[in-house]
């Protein structure tokens, strides 16, 4: 049986050593030479064991060298110097970390010295990665070397106990044999030794098939150590004759594993050296308690463990506390970066927003601020700098913009602070003081005037500045802000180099656009849920005050922006293109809601406004004529004013468009008479029914002077043409009294009533004839029957 296992394990040794050199062939002379120092050490002991075999031997060892001896313990050797050739991967760079040059000396926030600082920690990665760009790899420094030691003081403490002093104490006193009792476990220790190296402190690039070599290597030295190491008459157990055969196992597992595709983590294996020392701890101890008394060895090899730990453990503290420190600057360097500019070392946009609520809120809760105690807001915007930055290049423009946050710096208090909110726009938080805002703006312009040196020239620099006041206990850090923005883009607009204070109302230049944004988006949706209604505001017969019209009025509220101004988003449509959806919007709904509210039989008409941009488009009168279909709405009550938000070049096409309106049966008003582009030729081109005075007309002084004589002008004018006339804007009796004197038929104005939703106005009682009366011909002089009504004047709602 020894025999048939003996040359069964030769047949392996050799099947492996045969797989060693054809793996180690394909991998390379780099990745591969370590397998064939595997294979040279499995030759060497298959060749040791075939003459273990040939001399004819059944176990037992003879008591001199033999040729078997040498193939034994060249295996260890061979096996040393594998493991020491196993490949290995230096550290490298992670392939998202740039190739950064070091800092110079007295960079700031290095202060000169090397290691580890606020500074230092810009170059090292983000996040996660931080904490291993600053871990010491393992087998590096003070912890590598006691990991080094407690490794080899445990493994040759094992060694020792089980291996060597048992081999020493059954050889006899000849030197040969105790020089051959002594290499067998030895070279066995060895080999563990160096297993256990590789394993846990070298950084492997094919970890698993190295260990598996390894192990295999491990079995095939300890067995021959038992097996053929210890001479006498005792022969070992049968059963070892199958553990190299298993070693020879795994090396043939190892040349057939598929090669690694990246170097492999050793985390797993960081704590062998504490094992082995537990390990080595405990064969000390059992020794012990089973009668075992130490030798000098043993005393000295467990005095130097014990030493080794206590190493171990204080260069860990020591690691760890350094660790500690160099997280917390870290975590310092890291929080500073997220609310700090890296260019100008300024607070950014965030730490500013920050600082401004909390200053609001700390106001809030002390009540109104005292005089010179306000919360303010300075905003600053480099003027022309992007010309600058691109004419002399970004490292002039980097240069000008620390010298402008150096100059806030020091126009301003210490406790005020100053933060870069843009690329070359810079805020100031101003948290009250002794002077006043606009004093401490003046000083930041005056400052920043002063010229730059930038490209061996002398650079002047310019800058708008607004200036925002939290004045409201409501104010708010966003709104506050955005109020300073708003002065700095007047500011611009009315010639840079200003200071602008912001002043409730200021709108900035470019929110037409936004504006004009908004109100696309409101039409496409259209209806209330985008903002939109109707009012309306009484025409009255200036005669006996009698409702003979209303006239819609259209009203949006922006949700962002809150009630936006008539005049605001009609210029908005216009220059947008969008009024005709605008025209349509307010057309269908006052059609609509008039022929619910005042069915067919009554005569109140419905003045609705239409922009001179659309009164040359063929397309209004289709649009006219469907909305009149739709509300079932009677055209002669139907006034379609033509309101003056442009010029109208083309007369003659416009004549042609109001004519076929006009055939409809609507009447054709023309609006604001007086003022903007109106003139004599628009009145006596188009087909007018209706002129309506402006209200700049009617504010003029009532006293017979040069306003009185042109009212009267222009009312006799359009009774000349056969128009009948409207007063916009009536807010006195005096106004009323004098209108009438001159023959003006219908007025309209808070006088009578203010604008408002139709439900929300007074009821027009149609069975007094008010609305009838002077509806029929639109005159406002007798009631389409002829017959004289009483009078009953509209009043205003309470």
């Amino acid at each position: 049986m020894p025999l048939l296992l003996d040359g069964v394990a030769i047949a392996a040794g050799l099947a492996a050593a045969a797989g060693c050199v054809w793996t180690g062939r394909r991998l390379g002379r780099a990745h591969g030479r370590w397998l064939i120092w595997v294979a040279a050490a499995l030759v060497a002991w298959a060749a040791g064991q075939s003459a273990w075999v040939i001399d004819g031997r059944d176990g037992q060892r003879p008591h001199r060298p033999t040729p078997a001896d040498a193939g034994y313990l060249a295996m260890p050797v061979l096996a040393l110097a594998a493991l020491a050739a196993a490949p290995t991967a230096r550290p490298r760079r992670p392939p998202d970390q740039p190739d950064l040059p070091p800092l110079p000396a007295g960079t700031p926030g290095d202060g000169g010295r090397g290691g580890f600082t606020a500074a230092t920690a810009r170059s090292a990665p983000a996040g996660p990665d931080v904490l291993g760009a600053l871990t010491p790899g393992p087998g590096g420094g003070a912890g590598g070397l006691a990991d080094r030691f407690l490794l080899v003081c445990s493994v040759i403490l094992v060694g020792w106990a089980l291996g060597i002093r048992p081999a020493l104490r059954t050889a006899a006193q000849d030197g040969w044999e105790r020089a051959i009792a002594l290499g067998y476990p030895t070279g066995a220790m060895l080999v563990v030794l160096a297993s256990f190296h590789a394993s846990a402190l070298r950084r492997l690039t094919d970890r698993i098939r190295i260990l598996a070599a390894a192990v295999g290597l491990v079995l095939i030295a300890a067995s021959t150590s038992l097996l053929r190491g210890t001479p006498g008459p005792a022969a070992p157990p049968a059963l070892l004759g199958v553990v190299p055969i298993a070693g020879c196992a795994f090396i043939l597992i190892a040349t057939r594993r598929p090669a690694a595709a990246k170097v492999t983590e050793r985390r797993a294996f960081l704590v062998v050296p504490t094992l082995l020392a537990g390990a080595a701890a405990a064969v000390v101890l059992t020794g012990v308690a089973s009668g075992h008394r130490l030798d000098g060895v043993e005393v000295g090899l467990a005095a130097a463990l014990v030493a080794g730990m206590v190493a171990d453990r204080l260069a860990a503290a020591r690691t760890g506390r350094r660790l500690v420190l160099r997280v917390d600057a870290a975590e310092r360097e890291l929080h500073h970066r997220a609310f700090h500019d890296p260019l100008t070392e300024l607070a950014n946009r965030a730490l500013f927003h920050h600082r401004l609520r909390g200053a609001l809120t700390d106001s809030w809760r002390t009540g109104a601020p005292a005089p010179g105690a306000e919360i303010a807001v300075l905003y600053c915007d480099l003027d022309d700098f992007s010309v600058l930055n691109d004419s002399l290049g970004p490292a002039a423009g980097d240069h000008l913009l620390r010298t402008v946050a150096h100059r806030l710096r020091h126009c301003v208090r210490t406790s005020d602070l100053v933060a870069r909110v843009g690329a070359d726009e810079f805020a100031v938080l101003l948290a009250g003081g002794r002077e006043s805002p606009e004093v401490v703006g003046e000083r930041v312009l005056a400052a920043l005037r002063h010229p730059v040196s930038v490209g061996g020239r002398q650079r002047s620099i310019r800058a708008s500045v607004g200036l925002a006041v939290a004045r409201r206990s409501h104010e708010t850090g966003e709104s506050l802000l955005r109020h300073a923005e708003t002065a700095v883009q007047v500011a611009k607009c009315s010639g840079k180099d200003r200071l602008v204070t912001y002043r409730p109302g200021m709108t900035s230049p470019d929110a037409g656009a936004h504006l004009a944004d908004a109100l696309a988006t409101a039409l496409r949706r259209g209806g209330r849920s985008a903002g939109f209604d109707v009012h309306y505001q009484p025409i009255v017969r200036l005669r006996d005050g009698r409702p003979v019209a209303l006239e819609a009025l259209a009203r949006w509220t922006d949700p962002g922006r809150g009630p936006v101004s008539p005049g605001t988003f009609v210029a908005a449509a216009e220059s947008g293109g969008m009024v005709g959806l605008l025209d349509d919007l307010v057309l269908t709904r006052a059609c609509t809601e008039v022929a619910l509210a005042y069915p067919s039989g009554s005569r109140l008409r419905l003045h609705v406004n239409v922009s001179a941009s659309r009164i040359t488009d063929i397309r209004l009168r289709d649009s006219v004529a469907r909305v009149l279909a739709a509300s079932r709405l009677d055209p002669r009550r139907l006034v379609v004013e033509v309101t003056e938000t442009s010029r109208i070049t083309d007369l003659g096409a416009a004549a042609d468009v109001l004519s076929e309106v006009r055939s409809l049966g609507v009447r054709i008003a023309l609006d604001d008479m007086g003022s903007g582009n109106t003139n004599l030729a628009v009145l006596h081109r188009l087909p007018v029914d209706v002129v309506k005075l402006d209200r700049t007309l009617i504010e003029a002084p009532m006293d017979g002077s040069r306003s009185a004589n042109l009212r009267r002008s222009m009312i006799d004018v359009a009774h000349s043409l056969g128009a009948v006339v409207i007063a916009e804007g009536i807010e006195r009796e005096a106004q009323l009294v004098e209108l009438d004197r001159l023959g003006c038929e219908l007025g309209q104005g808070f006088l009578f009533a203010r604008p408002g939703p139709l439900a929300g106005l007074a009821r027009i009682d149609e069975n007094t004839g008010g609305a009838d009366g002077a509806g029929a011909g639109c005159d406002g002089r007798a009631d389409g029957d002829g017959r004289a009504d009483e009078p009953q004047r509209w009043r205003r709602p309470s």
